[in-house]
């Protein structure tokens, strides 16, 4: 789910220090999907089928982002929080029994979730409005493969990634000492429930991605290929599609880029596609059902964080929302898919497709007035 709610650009003095933040701020939340899923399989395969740690680090960054204590806490926190991520990779490590270790994990994901709320809360960028190309993903995806394929990053020595936790906090933590006035109130944590189905779907891949690694032997995909496949759509998709976006804008007659409720409509719909391709048994509509749900999250990053389609939800309601559409979504897949299998994935997709299918129309509904009007004159008849 994308982070960056604000759309202030830096000055020119702090914008290195904005676009470095940017990149650490994607590896943290790339590093996050990846090596917590990774190592939850590995120590908690019994329990949810190994996505409980992702699911509670998913759960404490829904819960706490754009919290009051997220907007008040100092920038010592942020730091804080930060180190005990990059120190706490080692303590799985360092408890001998399975269950301490899967214990010490689920730990180190609450910390990971704390410091990622904090981060995306406090953030004043916006990644897809920071210059033409919007490359601070793929460096991130670059770096989180590297520390990824560091030798003994997936044993006893995560060098490669505490190392590059540790950077990511003293960048995170730089840039929120250096931020210009106080964080304005976090838009996204009131929006409705569009603004949460494409990071939902998103999230829900990511965060199956080891259960993938089993269900996607048929495909022939190595592990190596199975991570760099979801990193590319969960990266690479948004940049790209923001480059197409802005060239079909600077082709264009009306040279206007397309508006938040047209964005918003196209991200619903490639939900919605992504989730009847998911009933097909052959490869080419598993390949589909990846890639759809993915297309309508890189749309999702690049439309404008502005409230579409009317009233807002209240901030409980909205976290409610996004707990059950993405935490708990993905226990339940975890808990369903000993024995269903990828039908549990699948089910937990179309259920999310069925949403985004109803609200695109009541999005629809709500903002072509001509019609409703036209409708209600007809019932009274």
């Amino acid at each position: 789910m994308r982070m960056s709610e604000a759309t202030a650009r830096p000055g020119l003095n702090g914008a290195w220090l904005a676009h470095a933040g940017e990149v650490a701020q994607w590896t943290v939340l790339l590093l996050g999907w990846l090596w917590l899923g990774e190592q939850g399989m590995r120590l908690g395969w019994s329990v949810a089928s190994g996505v409980l740690a992702v699911a509670v680090w998913w759960a404490a960054r829904i819960v706490c982002r754009g919290s009051g204590w997220a907007f008040q806490s100092a920038s010592s926190v942020m730091g804080a929080c930060g180190l005990l991520t990059a120190c706490g990779v080692w303590l799985p490590e360092l408890l001998a029994r399975p269950a301490a270790a899967h214990a010490g994990l689920l730990v180190l994901a609450v910390v990971w979730g704390l410091w990622s709320a904090l981060i995306e809360t406090r953030t004043q960028v916006s990644t897809f409005q920071m210059g033409r190309v919007a490359w601070h993903p793929l460096v991130a995806a670059g770096l989180v493969s590297g520390a990824w394929r560091m030798p003994g990053s997936d044993t006893a020595a995560p060098w490669g990634v505490s190392l590059l936790l540790a950077l990511c906090a003293a960048l995170v933590y730089v840039r929120d000492r250096h931020r210009n006035g106080r964080a304005s109130a976090c838009r996204g944590q009131r929006a409705g429930l569009q603004t949460w189905l494409a990071p939902s779907a998103m999230g829900l891949m990511m965060g199956t991605l080891w259960l993938g690694n089993v269900w996607c032997a048929g495909l022939g995909w190595s592990t190596e290929q199975m991570v760099a496949v979801h990193l590319a759509l969960m990266a690479g998709l948004p940049t790209l599609i923001g480059l197409v976006l802005r060239g079909a804008s600077r082709f264009s007659e009306s040279s206007e880029p397309l508006s938040s409720d047209q964005l918003t409509h196209a991200s619903l719909g490639l939900l919605c596609l992504g989730a009847i391709m998911g009933l097909g048994n052959s490869a080419a509509s598993s390949v589909l059902a990846m890639l759809l749900p993915s297309l309508g999250w890189a749309v999702h990053c690049n439309r404008h964080r502005s409230p579409v389609g009317g009233a807002l939800m209240r901030s409980y309601a909205t976290r409610g929302m996004a707990l059950l559409m993405g935490p708990v979504l993905l226990v339940g897949v975890g808990l369903a898919s000993p024995l269903q299998g990828p039908v549990a994935v699948q089910l937990a997709l179309a259920v999310l497709g069925a949403l985004a299918a109803w609200q695109a129309s009541a999005l629809w509904w709500r903002t072509h007035t001509r019609w409703r009007q036209s409708a209600l004159l007809a019932i009274q008849r």
